[in-house]
């Protein structure tokens, strides 16, 4: 028997009772739980890209929803009685905030295919993140322009309507869906902006919304991945940066305008020390070389902080002077070491695929030179080379 979907009817209701049609015992997420069917539900199970309502029936939490032929089923942490009646209560705070993110998903990408054609081919809205990916990629000011009209639409209040159509009129309705859907098909029309086939709780119009921003955007398989915040998300994550930006330039000691300027003064800053840092390094590992004896065959120098191009430099320098394996190993036994191997007698690839198949070192290169990373101990390389 399929289960009757109140929220269907009213997106707004919080409390409903129902009669427990089947209870049975389970293990979710590695503790026991209860799958329980009801006759009917307020609770909006995972679908459509949408995580599903929480709450509770009884005293017991309601941590998941899932649907399955219609059939709605509700994982709580605690057991019913079949036939007996129990008191719904859905968490009106998460629900709300989900209608808001998922009318403000219609309204962009209605924009976005009214303006652009662009299809609305995903769409994934957890409890964390709103994601929506087009067929089309959409430039800077495409972006701009849906999302500063999106907010005027917001403003504007236009009224949001769910219904099911009469199914003979359903071939003469131009609306967007992401699939074929068999059976009865729901729509959700916000006059003059979207007219979309889905399952899911709205709010009754536009300015319930709040507010619309584009948190991010880039390619994603051909098309566009949008990123977007609704309402309190909107809010709570403009009051989270808010307070990032607000740190920084105190910190900084600069004026909310400068910090732009002082962060690429910074930036620059760093990558001159950088510079002088590696022109020091790179002196030491000169001494250290030069204080080879030339009659040594074999050399492996072990220093921290050497970047490849120095490295490189130094085997460089090293093959020279001496005929056997000439070796620099960069980092410390705790994180792993980098190197870079080279040698005009001995097969620098093959010593490589040694170190791999003996350490699980990674890389590899030319019989004349090799390089790659090694998490293996000092003891341990040298034992092996």
């Amino acid at each position: 028997m399929k289960t009757e979907a109140l929220f269907d009817r009213d997106a707004y209701a919080k409390e409903f009772v129902g009669r427990v049609i089947s209870c049975d015992e389970i293990t979710k997420d590695e503790k026991t739980a209860y799958k329980v069917v009801l006759d009917k539900t307020l609770f909006f199970p995972e679908q459509g890209g949408q995580s599903s309502d929480i709450g509770t029936l009884d005293n017991a939490k309601v941590i998941d929803v899932q649907i399955a032929d219609g059939v709605i089923y509700h994982y709580v942490t605690s057991g019913f009685l079949i036939g007996e009646e129990v008191k719904g209560v859905i968490d009106w705070q998460h629900r709300f905030n989900n209608m808001q993110q998922h009318t403000g998903e219609h309204i962009f990408t209605g924009i976005a295919h009214n303006t652009y054609g662009a299809e609305n081919v995903g769409f994934h809205l957890s409890d964390n993140t709103v994601t929506l990916d087009l067929n089309i990629e959409l430039t800077d000011e495409q972006v701009d322009y849906i999302e500063t009209t999106a907010n005027e639409i917001i403003a504007k209040d236009v009224a949001v309507k769910a219904y099911y159509p009469n199914q003979d009129l359903l071939g003469a309705i131009n609306y967007r869906s992401k699939k074929e859907i068999e059976g009865a098909v729901r729509l959700v029309e916000i006059e003059g902006v979207d007219l979309c086939a889905c399952c899911a709780p709205h709010v009754k119009s536009t300015g319930q919304v709040g507010l619309l921003k584009v948190v991010s955007y880039g390619k994603y398989k051909g098309g566009t991945r949008v990123y977007i915040l609704c309402g309190m998300r909107a809010l709570a994550d403009y009051n989270r940066r808010m307070k990032i930006l607000a740190s920084a330039y105190q910190k900084l000691n600069c004026k909310e305008e400068e910090l732009p300027e002082k962060v690429e003064g910074l930036i620059e800053d760093n990558k001159q020390l950088k510079y002088r840092i590696s022109d020091i390094k790179a002196g030491l590992l000169n001494d250290r070389i030069e204080s080879v004896v030339p009659e040594l065959t074999d050399v492996i120098i072990f220093m921290e902080d050497l970047d490849t191009k120095t490295m490189r430099d130094g085997v460089n320098k090293l093959v020279e002077r001496h005929d056997g394996l000439c070796a620099i190993f960069s980092g410390d036994d705790e994180e792993g070491y980098n190197f870079v191997i080279g040698s005009k007698t001995r097969d620098c690839a093959a010593i490589a695929t040694g170190l791999r198949e003996l350490l699980g070192a990674k890389g590899g290169g030319s019989k004349q030179m090799a390089q790659g990373s090694i998490n293996a101990t000092r003891t341990q390389i040298e034992g092996t080379l």
